[in-house]
């Protein structure tokens, strides 16, 4: 895991302020374009991204790095769980998509680092609506939450059970308490 502070400039992701509906359509987009499968594994997406999935041992502070004029990395905990990594990983190419460039463009000569505890939370919370877009298609997912609510859905999403009620939820689709 490379160090939080690091000797050359970085910069946390800025948020671009996009709507909910901005983002949901968007990730959705690029789930079909970096060809994302529901349950197969995100290293050929991660590939088609340009970013690579590393694992490290704690303090596991990074979520995304892009070191200058080197490969961006998702950093997983070494001793992750696998439904967990994959909301991780979703997230990072949140970031990676909405933030990167526009963050790159307006800080020359930075490096860009997401943080799993950000001094301000409006990227990661752009990047986590994105994540749970990525992951779990709207139409798609509203036919399993009301097949079963959050085992069926986050049964078929690979995704903890949490993780699900968040997505109803930001679908408002009921019953989420």
């Amino acid at each position: 895991m490379p160090a939080k502070r690091l000797p050359y400039p970085y910069v946390e992701p800025e948020a671009t302020q996009k709507t909910r509906l901005e983002i949901e359509v968007f990730a959705e987009r690029l789930a079909h374009e970096w060809g994302y499968r529901n349950g197969e594994s995100f290293d050929a997406v991660c590939k088609t991204a340009g970013v690579d999935i590393e694992y490290s041992h704690p303090p596991n502070e990074i979520m995304l790095d892009i070191p200058l004029e080197k490969q961006p990395v998702i950093w997983l905990a070494r001793r992750g769980r696998k439904r967990d990594d994959r909301v991780i990983i979703a997230t990072a190419l949140g970031h990676w998509a909405l933030h990167v460039q526009e963050t790159c463009e307006a800080n020359p000569g930075c490096g860009v680092q997401a943080l799993y505890q950000p001094e301000a939370r409006d990227a990661l919370d752009e990047a986590k609506a994105f994540g749970l877009a990525f992951l779990m298609p709207s139409e798609e997912f509203a036919t399993y939450w009301s097949q079963g609510r959050s085992q069926t859905a986050s049964d078929r999403f690979d995704v903890p059970t949490k993780i699900a009620y968040l997505r109803a939820q930001s679908l408002e689709l009921g019953d989420t308490q």
